[in-house]
């Protein structure tokens, strides 16, 4: 996170990276500097400011039991009295009257240093009162000598002798000229005198004598001899504020002896409290007075110690940490946004003298804020001062940007006054209004415009200037310059505002779309039409189709539907490639166009699949002959990339309303018809009718229930036998598959198997009925018996995919069968799909030592040539040609000449559909191998034989 003041950059300070550290921590470390130059010697400009800080803050304390009393020398007293001074036989006698009415200490804040000259008997009289009570405390105080030594200026030395504890007076006068503080210890040479308020406390609690004193230690030096004697001072502590203590007066003291009752276990201070006497002390501790006596200073200082309120000054170093610790917070101020700065600058300002207060009534410490006050306040100045000069730098680089941002963006940018006339535009506009002296013209002037977009611009601007509202033109302009094609453009008008926030014109905005509005349209085309045929796909057919059936709705009439199917189509894109399949696309879609009429829609559909609708229809005929035309025409040969190929399509046809008005019903009623018309190729096309429904949702229910019957094993295998014709032994049996969909309904395969194939269930039912059969193989073989090969079909789905070796594998390994007992069988039209693919795929399961049969050969349209190719094993006579070969020469001549063919190629021979006895000496005087049909058995469930030979692999 940078630290630079906000807006201001890395040139603000050079490219030096350490320049610019500097730069921005300048405040900081100018903060740091202040402190430590505060901290060695601080200003008495500083230290008063600090004095005054304290004086707001100084605490008040209410003790809960106020043990003091002051007997005052007031105005009363000397009235009584006489002048002062007063014998000191006076003072004794006071001692004593206090003694007998119990008084508990007492301190007498006067200072005799000199005997009563005027009764020298006073002072002995004093010193006897004074050791009779046995707890007073009499003060002393730095004497300032002739040579320039300090020296304890103090009693006589008779009532020295006499009392019970000394203790110091000097008060430390601040540079305002007002006493907050004391020292708890001083005297010549080392502090070793308690100050006056601690030695009557000591007096008063004695067990607080040996307690540690608080104070800020200034510590202690060895005594110098004179004349170089020095009064030294430790444990300084400042005064809180208390409340004024309770006073008698001297004179009443001694002339009313029933006030006496009131220093009863009271300590006693006695001082002048008269004005003009001297004693009199300005402090800050007295609240709300001025000037304070002496000896209620004193007092209060006597009640703060034995409270525990005084207030402790910190120590240098502690100062010190706390004023660095506060300087170190323009550190952060850099990471805050300018809006908060100038509050986050004050807080830090004022945070100092926050933290003091609390730590002052807390702690009761005193830490004077001033120094991390002033390094807050230096280092926010010359902050603030820097980022001036940067605020006023980014301005100018500001405006040299807009103006520079204004000439480099790609839109035209037009200022008006409030009367619409130019105050300035940028190069681009001037470029699309082919106009450089533009200032000063008015708008409607010198933009040449369309009409229409003329008037909806001028519009926009006289709204703007009225209601000072930004304008956005949702409708593109048409800007028209003579000699220049027309170009489309977005204006936005936006008021201008001065510096007193009102309305000073208008800042005109005009981008121009003409590329956004052709890319815009050819998305547009895109989105709605096919890539390949350019032909309008799904979504555009949606809509043309939503307004056709609004249209029939509103004015009556039909409209058909006609889904168009090619056949074959998929072999082509197999065999020839996609490229051959999208230029067969391609002319499809091209003839269409051609033949349909032009209010005709033609879409493609996806695929192979296109879409014509057809409105203002005469009825169902006029349909049907125009898709017996596009049959015709769509079927005949196309010639593309050097080739030559054949075509066809199925076309289903759907009408509306008749046969419903939802858009969805009616395509997939259009795609139901026209699966119809693919099963029956003769027809071409096909309407849609209610038989269709029904038809469509049988094979949707045979599709669920093959599902269940799949997971639920209700599919059998059933085995008919086939038979060598030269010797009558079973050689062999074929796998037939039947679905037991109910208990008593055995479903045969041409019901199912068609569905089977299109929906890709095959590929899972074959699979099983090849471990199936192998299942049951195995099973044979553990009971011991004679095992003859099994032949299972193989569809083209599994082909295709060349699932089927894999199957054949897994089938081998988990039942541990030989391999020459399965056989599989796929049919002729299967092997000629994609010839080198299913040669492969054929070497693959014969290098398993699986045997390979072609089924119903002859029905297809192969080349005999691919028999040699494939590793073949037997081929099988289809039963159409069996069943008449005794009395239709044609089959009869087939059947000899594919017997001949596959002996000489060394294929056994096996005849399907075996019925008569006749059939059967025809196919064996034609030396036949194998027969199967009803004359030798019909599939039974299991693999049942009624005569046995033993196998011997080949």
């Amino acid at each position: 996170m940078s630290l630079a003041p906000p807006g201001d950059t890395p040139s603000h300070a050079g490219g030096n990276p350490w320049r610019r550290l500097l730069v921005r921590q300048a405040p900081w470390l100018v903060g740091v500097l202040v402190v430590l130059a505060l901290a060695g010697g601080k200003p008495a400009g500083v230290t008063r400011l600090d004095l005054l800080v304290y004086d707001l803050l100084i605490p008040r304390r209410h003790p809960a039991a106020d043990p003091v009393i002051v007997v005052a020398i007031d105005d009363e007293s000397l009235a009584s009295l006489g002048r002062w001074p007063w014998p000191r036989a006076i003072h004794a006698a006071l001692i004593e009257q206090l003694r007998a009415a119990g008084a508990s200490v007492i301190g007498i804040a006067l200072i005799f240093s000199e005997p009563d000259a005027k009764d020298p008997a006073g002072d002995t009289a004093l010193a006897s009162a004074i050791r009779r009570h046995g707890a007073v405390v009499l003060p002393l105080e730095p004497s300032q000598q002739a040579d320039g030594g300090i020296a304890e200026g103090g009693p006589t030395p008779v009532l020295r002798a006499s009392v019970a504890r000394l203790g110091h007076v000097d008060a430390e006068i601040d540079l305002d000229g007002q006493v907050r503080r004391l020292y708890l210890r001083a005297g010549v040479g080392q502090p070793g005198y308690p100050a006056f308020a601690l030695a009557v406390r000591d007096l008063f609690n004695p067990a607080s004598i040996d307690a540690p004193l608080t104070g800020l230690r200034h510590g202690q030096t060895e005594p110098a001899s004179p004349p170089n004697t020095r009064w030294m001072r430790d444990h300084e502590v400042l005064l809180p504020r208390t409340p004024g203590q309770p006073k008698i007066s001297y004179a009443r003291v001694l002339g009313s002896p029933e006030v006496l009752s009131q220093v009863r276990g009271r300590v006693v201070f006695i001082g002048i409290t008269a004005a003009g006497l001297g004693g009199e002390l300005m402090t800050p501790v007295s609240g709300t007075q001025s000037m304070m006596p002496a000896v209620e200073f004193h007092a209060n200082a006597f009640e703060a110690l034995r409270s525990h309120t005084l207030i402790e000054p910190a120590t240098q170093g502690l100062r010190m940490a706390f004023a660095l610790l506060m300087t170190s917070l323009l550190v952060l101020w850099p990471l805050h946004g300018r809006r908060h700065q100038l509050l986050l600058g004050g807080a830090m300002v004022c945070l100092p003298v926050l933290a003091s207060g609390v730590l002052l009534y807390t702690t009761q410490i005193w830490l004077a804020p001033l120094t991390a006050t002033l390094g807050l306040l230096i280092g926010c100045g010359i902050w603030l001062g820097l980022d001036l000069r940067t605020g006023r730098r980014r301005l100018s680089r500001l405006r040299q940007h807009s103006l520079a941002t204004l000439e480099a963006i790609g839109d035209g940018v037009v200022t008006v006054d409030t009367d619409a006339s130019i105050r300035y535009a940028n190069p681009v506009a001037q470029r699309q209004l082919q106009d450089s002296d533009l200032i000063g013209a008015r708008l409607t002037s010198v933009i040449s415009m369309a009409p229409d977009s003329l008037a909806l611009l001028r519009a926009a601007v006289e709204e703007c200037l009225r209601n000072a509202n930004e304008i956005r033109l949702t409708t593109d302009l048409l800007l028209s310059v003579p000699g220049s094609p027309a170009r489309s453009v977005r204006a936005s008008v936006s008021p201008l505002r001065g510096p007193g926030s009102g309305l000073d014109g208008a800042v005109i905005v005009l981008a121009d779309v003409t590329e956004a509005v052709a890319s815009a349209n050819r998305l547009q085309h895109a989105a709605t039409h096919d890539g390949l045929t350019n032909l309008p796909n799904r979504v555009l057919l949606h809509e043309r189709l939503s307004l056709a059936l609004a249209r029939m709705q509103r004015h009556g009439g039909s409209i058909a539907i006609l889904f168009l199917d090619l056949d074959r189509f998929k072999r082509i894109n197999d065999s020839l490639g996609h490229r051959q399949g999208d230029a067969v696309l391609k002319v499809m879609a091209e003839r269409l166009k051609a033949i349909c009429r032009s209010t005709d829609f033609v879409a493609r559909w996806g695929g192979d699949e296109f879409v014509v609708l057809m409105e203002d229809i005469s009825g169902p005929e006029a349909v049907a002959v125009a898709a017996a035309k596009l049959v015709s025409v769509l079927g005949e040969d196309i010639e593309t990339n050097g080739m030559r190929l054949t075509t066809s399509c199925s076309v289903g046809i759907v009408m509306a309303p008749q046969d419903g008005v939802e858009i969805d019903q009616l395509l997939a009623k259009a795609d139901t018809a026209m699966y119809r018309a693919k099963s029956h190729p003769d027809a071409g096309f096909h309407f849609y009718s209610s038989e269709l429904k029904i038809w469509t949702r049988e094979r949707l229910t045979i599709e669920v229930d093959l599902r269940h019957a799949l997971r639920d094993r209700q599919f059998e295998l059933h085995y008919q036998p086939q038979y060598e014709l030269r010797n009558g032994a079973l050689v062999g049996f074929e796998a037939l598959l039947r679905w037991r969909r109910t208990p008593e309904l055995l479903v045969q395969p041409d019901q199912f198997i068609g569905v089977a194939e299109e929906t890709g269930l095959i590929v899972e039912i074959g699979a099983w009925v090849v471990m199936q059969a192998a299942k049951d193989l195995a099973s044979m073989l553990a009971a011991g018996q004679t095992a003859v090969p099994v032949a299972v079909n193989v569809s083209a789905r599994q082909c295709v995919n060349r699932n089927i070796v894999e199957v054949v594998r897994d089938a081998l390994r988990q039942t541990g069968i030989p391999p020459a007992l399965l056989k599989l069988e796929i049919t002729e039209t299967t092997a000629m799909t994609d010839a080198a693919q299913v040669s492969e795929l054929l070497e693959e399961i014969s290098a398993l030592g699986v045997r390979i049969a072609v089924d119903d050969f002859g029905t297809g349209y192969s080349s005999l040539a691919y028999l040699k190719r494939f590793p073949i094993d037997e081929l099988k006579i289809d039963r159409s040609f069996v069943q008449d070969i005794a009395n239709d020469s044609d089959d009869a001549a087939i059947v000899r000449a594919t017997i001949a063919l596959a002996h000489e190629l060394g294929i056994l021979v096996v005849a399907e559909g075996v019925e008569t006895e006749q059939q059967s000496l025809f196919l064996a005087g034609q030396n036949c191998d194998i027969a199967q049909g009803y004359l030798y058995g019909r599939p039974q469930p299991g693999l049942r034989e009624t005569k046995l030979i033993n196998y011997r692999p080949a």
